[in-house]
Formats: structure tokens, sequence, C-alpha cells
């Protein structure tokens, strides 16, 4: 295919501590000394209504927003608090709290202000937070179970259900809590979701959505189901060696923290329920040591983040700039139907999204209705600028209309999106590979354009500031450029099946 003009675009940018017990509430230091971290080099004076950054993560752009609230509690039960803004992975606020009367064998946060403890006797605490902005401080803990409550690992997944292991053979239980502030009648109905569950950490990452570690270094992920039902999968084969805690905050974030440095790294998952770990990205280190806590625990569905099914007009211009990206109008009333296409096309891994959008904004600003014009019939058109009848017949016959005849269809609303997935898996059937390998000289390829050394540089780098957004990383090993430089203008670079080229 040879495309000699660039369709119209927007216009190019100018320029790319000590506690007291005081009846009936306990206090912490007002001292945010590192997060009930062993950091004695680090003081930090947190902000009495905000979570500016503080910590020693690196600013990154994660694609998320919210702040990750995590609680703790060290070896002899004193409580520690930490806010992480979600948006940079730079942790804030920290606050060392009050020691609790008991050993704290197992933590889970229902919400921001709400814990539940279980202790080496089985008994089972809720603990209400009544400050954590300069304070940590909580009211007397209230005793909900005597003993029972033996269980090793608890986790709450924020939508109505607490989870916990026990036993050698790794037995997991799900209970209903039907209260903010439950009593202990209110966490009821005992489920057994099977046994197999021997993990060194547990949390919770959705709606019965569990992850966890092996003392094999493997991320296990699962879906608690009902009775004896459940399903697994392995998430990672390595690199999860020495994870001995595990912090689900929302939006597929977690934290993972490493027993022999005490450091803390934050992942996202980009979706949460595809039994796939392809799509875990690291986001950053929040800290390199000083995690020293026995137990942590992270609120969830505090953090929310952008993934292949919310794509926003702002998301795009964070990626891309407000200069390449078309009217805002436009672009937002072509997302549903681009958004549902890229479904179809599992265009849904970080690589596969920004690949996909990356040559999206680069051929057409995003707007369902870019026109290349000119006097040729079949110039482009659409998403991705389709062009010569080669290319319009074989796409009418995969959507059932004669694009032949109407060519103009081929911006319409109805059909721009489905041609934009025809061209990418069909007429292509290797892109989505390309993607994956982090190979946009594969992808620009497949797609084609007269050779030039700047146009396939942009791409390459709109490719990666989207997988940054998707996953708070630059991407690794890209390939931007084919091994030997064409001649500025040569169309003989790229994929042409219609002259019998072999992808």
């Amino acid at each position: 295919m040879f495309r000699s003009a660039r369709p119209v675009r927007s216009p190019r940018p100018a320029h790319r501590g000590t506690t007291s017990w005081s009846g009936t509430a306990f206090y912490g230091s007002a001292t945010a000394v590192a997060a009930g971290l062993a950091l004695a080099t680090t003081s930090l004076v947190p902000a009495a209504a905000s979570d500016k950054p503080a910590g020693a993560g690196a600013r990154v752009a994660t694609g998320c927003a919210g702040t990750a609230y995590v609680y703790g509690a060290r070896a002899d039960g004193t409580l520690t608090f930490t806010a992480i803004d979600a948006a940079t992975n730079v942790r804030g606020r920290t606050l060392v709290g009050p020691k609790l009367p008991f050993g704290v064998r197992a933590m889970a946060t229902l919400d921001y202000t709400t814990l539940l403890v279980t202790t080496p006797a089985g008994e089972l605490y809720r603990i209400d937070v009544i400050g954590n902005t300069k304070k940590l401080t909580i009211d007397t803990p209230s005793k909900l179970a005597s003993n029972s409550w033996t269980y090793d690992k608890l986790t709450a997944d924020g939508f109505g259900h607490l989870f916990a292991t026990s036993g050698t053979n790794g037995q997991l239980y799900r209970w209903n809590v039907t209260a903010k502030k439950p009593t202990g009648s209110q966490i009821a109905t005992k489920t057994r979701i099977g046994a197999g569950f021997v993990l060194t950490s547990l949390t919770a990452t959705g709606g019965g959505q569990l992850i966890g570690t092996t003392s094999g270094g493997k991320l296990m992920g699962y879906k608690a189901i009902g009775l004896n039902r459940f399903t697994s999968a392995t998430l990672a084969s390595s690199g999860y060696t020495g994870v001995d805690k595990l912090a689900g905050v929302g939006g597929g974030v977690f934290y993972a923290r490493t027993t022999s440095s005490g450091a803390l790294v934050g992942r996202k998952d980009a979706n949460v329920a595809d039994g796939s770990g392809s799509d875990i990205a690291t986001i950053g280190t929040v800290d390199s040591s000083g995690w020293t806590q026995k137990v942590l625990s992270g609120a969830p569905k505090t953090v929310t983040c952008t993934t292949g099914g919310d794509l926003t007009y702002a998301a795009l211009v964070t990626m891309f700039g407000s200069g390449w990206v078309g009217t805002q109008s436009v672009v937002e009333q072509g997302l549903p139907k681009l958004q549902a296409e890229m479904a179809k096309a599992s265009i849904t891994t970080p690589a596969r999204k920004a690949a996909f959008l990356a040559t999206l904004v680069s051929e057409s600003a995003m707007r369902w209705d870019a026109d290349q014009g000119g006097s040729y019939t079949y110039h482009g058109r659409g998403y991705i600028q389709i062009t010569g009848d080669f290319n319009y017949g074989p796409a009418g016959t995969w959507l059932g209309v004669d694009l032949l005849s109407n060519p103009e269809l081929a911006r319409s609303l109805s059909y721009s999106a489905p041609i934009a997935r025809w061209y990418w898996t069909i007429a292509r059937t290797t892109t989505n590979t390309y993607a994956d390998n982090h190979d946009m000289n594969g992808v620009n390829r497949n797609i084609g354009f007269a050779w030039s050394y700047e146009e396939a540089t942009r791409r390459c780098d709109r490719f990666k500031s989207a997988y940054k957004y998707f996953t708070g990383a630059l991407p690794a090993n890209t390939i931007c450029y084919p091994s030997r430089l064409p001649a500025p203008g040569s169309t003989d670079w790229y994929f042409h099946p219609e002259r019998g080229d072999k992808s």
C-alpha cells in the first residue's frame, strides 16, 4: 500500500514514635517519620490536609489517580499509616501510631478508616481510625470474636467480602461483611472456597479477585466464585522471590514488599480479571528500604486507573499532547465505538493499546471522520486512513458493505473503527504480535508510509509515551527503525500485501 501524502491533522505544537493511652482513644506520634519504617535518616512533615509527595520513590506518570492508603503493624503491635500519591508513586503523608495492647497476626482494611486484625490467640478486633492527618489516632479496639480466628492471612476486596487463609494445605475462606463498621454478627456466612492456597502473601485486587505470592517466587491470581469453586492462574512464574507482603489499593494497583531489603514496589495489573500477568507492569519503587512491618494492608478502591476500557480525551492529550489530538467533540464522539473494536481485536494490553493509539493519532489525530482529500477516489479516510481499492474492497467484504461504491462510509462513525480493527488484525495479521514485542518498526511496516526517519521517530516516541501512561514505565527494548535505513520517501521498506509481500 502506498500513501504519498499525510492526512490532515491538528497543527504541530510549537515544541515538543511514642504512644499514650487516653481513655477511649489511642494517640500516635505527630511526627511523620518514615511510615512506621526504619528510616532513621528520613524526617517528613505531613501537610494538614494533603498528601504532598515527600517519599523516596521516583516520580512517574502512572495513569492512575487517587491516594493509596497502606496500614501496617510492627512486630510489637505499633500501627503505621502511609499515603502514596497514585499519580506519581511517591510516598507522602506517613505516620507512626499507637501500640496496640495485643499482638497482631493478620490485618485487613475494610475502608479508609476501618481495620480488622487477628491476634496470635485467635481473637478478632475491629479498629476504627479517628484521624490520620497529623496523628494516627484510633478508638478503643472492639473485640468481635474471642477465639477461632486463627488465620494467617486476611484481606478485604472492598465489595463486601473478607477472605482468610489457614492450615498447612492453605484453606481459603470467605465471609460476607454487611456493615461499614461491622459487629461480629455482621461478618457472617463463612464459605470454604477451596484448598491449596499455600502463600507467603495475599491481597485482593477487585471483587472476588485475589493475588498471592509463593515461596518459590511465583505470583498467583485467583477468582473466588463460591463454595469449593475458584479459578487460578500463574500470573508470573518468577520475579517475586522474597515478596512476603502485598497490599492492593484498587485500579489494579498493588504494592509488594521484599523482606530482605524492606523495599516497597508499586505494580499495576491493567486487567485484574483476565487471568494473565502479561499486562502487569512495574510502576516504580516507593522506597528501596525501610518497610519492616510485620503486616501490611491496603485500603481497597481508593485508586482508579485508566485502562483500554475507559479512554478519555484528557487521557489522549496526556499521552500525545493537545496539538496532535483532534477536536474534542469529534474525538469523544468516536471513543465508545473505537474502544469496543479494540476489545474485539484483543488490543487490551498496555503494549497493544500504546501501539494502536500511537498509530491512530499519527494517521488521523484520533478523528473517526478524518479525510486525506484529493482527487483519488480511494484516498485515505477514517481512523486508519485506509487507502487504495485493494483495501477498500476487502474491508467492505469483511464488513458486509460495498465500500468500493460508497468510499465515504470509510470515514463514517459506523465503519471507521471497524475498518481500523480489520486493518490491524485481518489485513495485517501480525500487528498485535509486533506490538507485544515493542517492535514499532514492525507495526509501522504493517501500516505503511513513505519512509521518513522523523515520522518513524515520532511514532515510536508516541508509543513510548502511551505505554508509560498505561504502565508508569517506559517500554523495554523498543525497536524503532529497520536494521538498514531506507532512502527518504521509499515505499519499498514496508509490507505490501497487495503485491504479494509476505509479513
